[in-house]
């Protein structure tokens, strides 16, 4: 799912595609679609006209998201973090998303470009989380192929 609604959710649910993960994409998914999940995939960015569109304000994608986080958190599903459209996506509501996400996950994949501040470095130091970087978004997949064995 989205945290924030940029377009990077539907980006990586194609690299998924592409790279043979089987996948379930919902961009406004309630904890309710954790019920069967084996991972929990959350691709952050915020975008106001994602919000608009999906008729979501920040407060209520917060909600949204960390609700997702602690149900996958009492389920014991592993938390994938993912922030794919480097620093043009980064911002103050990313930045809180990303705040709020790294604490429950267990693995992160960042654009590099996105990462120039050591913002995501950090944050994955500061909660345990196996961090892997990558130079274009497309590169995503690869990661996406071997970290699902496929």
């Amino acid at each position: 799912t989205s945290a924030g609604q940029s377009p990077g959710a539907l980006m990586v649910r194609v690299l998924a595609d592409q790279a043979g993960v089987v996948n379930v994409f919902d961009a406004t998914a309630g904890p309710e679609a954790l019920a069967d999940a084996k991972s929990f995939v959350v691709v952050i960015g915020a975008s106001m006209k994602g919000l608009g569109a999906a008729g979501i304000d920040v407060e209520d994608e917060i909600a949204r998201v960390e609700s997702l986080l602690e149900k996958a958190e009492e389920l014991g599903i592993p938390v994938v973090a993912l922030h794919v459209e480097g620093g043009a996506r980064r911002g103050a509501t990313s930045d809180d998303l990303s705040r709020l996400v790294f604490p429950y996950a267990d693995y992160a994949v960042v654009r590099a470009n996105g990462n120039d501040d050591g913002f995501f470095t950090d944050l994955a130091s500061r909660y345990g989380v196996t961090l892997e970087t990558v130079e274009k978004t497309v590169d995503v997949a690869a990661v996406l192929r071997t970290l699902y064995g496929n």
